[in-house]
Formats: structure tokens, C-alpha cells, sequence
């Protein structure tokens, strides 16, 4: 089968050859050049082009293995994303349970005692529901979880990304109505809490906590994914609840933090900081594991 890229260097020997026999039979010495010219040409495209299109052919099959390997990549991280995100829900609904559990006992528990703890009136009865059996995990206002809940799972999702070798953050947000007026107060939180929820993903964790602030917990997420996502909340907040202004302080594990504890209380300190500004802000901890 003839190749197609050997037809310039064919086409040009053969006139080549054609031209140096008028030469010698005219005996012109312009004739003579041009044979000269055109067996160079066949030279060239014979020796050098030959070698120089498997180079190009090459470089096209090295791009496309990269783009191949890339795409592999690529597919491999969603699919480690994913299990994560699935191992994230399951645990929280599993904690979830356990701790609903709980309270069930404790109330069967608190009925089965009788007379003697019917004596002892609304008190007691408040006493319960602080504890872990007696408390709510979800938020009678907005649905999301409790503090309870947030404290009970925090400890528990930095052992899983410890686990997993991935960064975690935990944010505290609140949105504000008349920001540095003396009336200032937290906004209604039922849309604060529907903005987040409907911006975060299923994996992540939203809290409300006892002090009206929300506080989220962002499942493999590094400083600069969860500061993306705070920016994408406070613009929601902008769009949907204009006049409103959000603060928010973030830490990230094991960026900033090591435990629970450093990444609650780096947030809020963050929090603070935010909140010396008259406007949206954002703040991210500037503490280190080993403060």
C-alpha cells in the first residue's frame, strides 16, 4: 500500500531525474540547477521529513496519554470525594440514631421511675432535657442541629479525617440585622438556616448553636475550599437578605488545629475578629496547632 507522506519526496526524485536527462541531452545548464534543486528537495523530504512526522505523531500520543492519565485522575479524586461525603452522612445519621436512642431510653427510664420523680416537677424535667438522654438534637426553630448534636460529632469527624489522611473546617456564622447600631441583633434564623443548608453539601453539618450563632462543619474541605464556600454563603445572604450583614470565623484541621477544642475556640476568636468590622467579613484563625 502506497504512503501518502512519501508522495513529495516521489513526486520530486521523478522530476529530478526528468530534468538532469534534458540536461544531458540539451546539454542547458539551467536545467542542470533545477536537477540539482529538486534532488536536494527529494533528499530533504525523503531523509529528514520522515523522521521528524513520527516525532509530531509521538508528541500527539504523549499528549493524549497525559490528558488520559489527567482524566483518570480526576475521576479517581470524585470517587474518593464521594466516599467520603457517603462515610459523612452515614456516620451523622448513625450518631444521630444513637443519640435519639438515648433520649428514648431516658425518658422510658424517667416513666418507669413513678411517683418520685413525677414529685419533682418542672425542674427536674428541665435538668433532663440538658442531658445527653433527655435533649433535643435538632433545633425546634430551624431544623439543623443542636449544639449538642455539633459537640457530639466534631471529636468524632476529626478522628474520621485524621483517619483519611483529609483537612476539615468548622465555621461560625451569623447574620445580623442594624450591624453597629445599639439594637443590633441576630436576623430571624429560619432563612440564615435555609441559605446554608441549601448551599452546603449533604456531608456538611449545620448547627445552631445555643448562642444563636450557626456553626458548620465542612467535610474535606482545606482553608481555601471553605473560604469559596463562606464567600458563596455571604453572597446568597447579600442577595436574599439585603441589609443584612454576616461575620464569619473559620479554623481548619490539621492547618490550624489538632482537636475539637483548638478548632471551637480558634472559630469563635475568629468570629470576633470579624465582627470589629462594620461589614461582611470573613476571618480565618491566624493561632497554630500549638498555641
Amino acid at each position: 500500500m502506497f504512503d501518502r507522506r512519501a508522495l513529495p519526496g516521489t513526486i520530486a526524485g521523478i522530476l529530478g531525474l526528468a530534468f538532469a536527462v534534458a540536461a544531458i541531452v540539451t546539454t542547458e545548464p539551467v536545467l542542470v540547477v533545477i536537477a540539482a534543486i529538486l534532488t536536494a528537495a527529494c533528499l530533504v523530504i525523503v531523509l529528514v521529513l520522515p523522521g521528524r512526522v513520527p516525532v509530531r505523531y509521538r508528541e500527539r500520543a504523549d499528549l493524549q496519554e497525559e490528558a488520559e492519565k489527567l482524566a483518570r485522575e480526576n475521576d479517581q479524586m470524585a470517587a474518593r470525594a464521594a466516599k467520603f461525603e457517603a462515610e459523612a452522612i452515614a456516620a451523622r445519621e448513625q450518631l444521630a440514631a444513637a443519640m435519639l436512642a438515648d433520649r428514648s431510653q431516658a425518658a422510658a427510664e424517667r416513666a418507669s421511675g413513678g411517683g418520685a420523680e413525677l414529685a419533682g416537677g418542672a425542674d427536674d424535667a428541665d435538668d433532663d432535657r440538658t442531658s445527653l438522654g433527655g435533649a433535643d438534637i435538632t433545633d425546634a426553630q430551624t431544623g439543623v442541629f443542636t449544639q449538642l448534636f455539633f459537640d457530639a460529632s466534631l471529636g468524632k469527624r476529626i478522628s474520621a479525617a485524621r483517619r483519611g489522611l483529609r483537612p476539615l473546617t468548622v465555621a461560625m456564622v451569623e447574620v445580623v440585622d442594624r450591624v453597629g447600631e445599639p439594637d443590633m441583633a441576630h436576623t430571624t434564623p429560619q432563612p440564615v438556616a435555609a441559605i446554608l443548608t441549601e448551599t452546603l453539601r449533604e456531608a456538611d453539618t449545620v448547627a445552631r448553636m445555643d448562642s444563636g450563632v450557626f456553626a458548620v462543619l465542612l467535610e474535606d474541605t482545606p482553608e481555601n475550599g471553605a473560604i469559596w464556600t463562606l464567600e458563596r454563603i455571604r453572597r446568597r445572604v447579600a442577595e436574599e437578605l439585603p441589609g443584612r450583614t454576616m461575620r464569619a470565623g473559620m479554623s481548619c484541621y490539621p492547618a490550624y488545629a489538632f482537636d475539637a477544642d483548638q478548632l471551637m475556640s480558634q472559630s469563635l476568636a475568629a468570629l470576633d475578629a470579624a465582627r470589629e468590622w462594620r461589614q461582611d467579613r470573613i476571618e480565618v484563625t491566624t493561632a497554630s496547632p500549638e498555641d
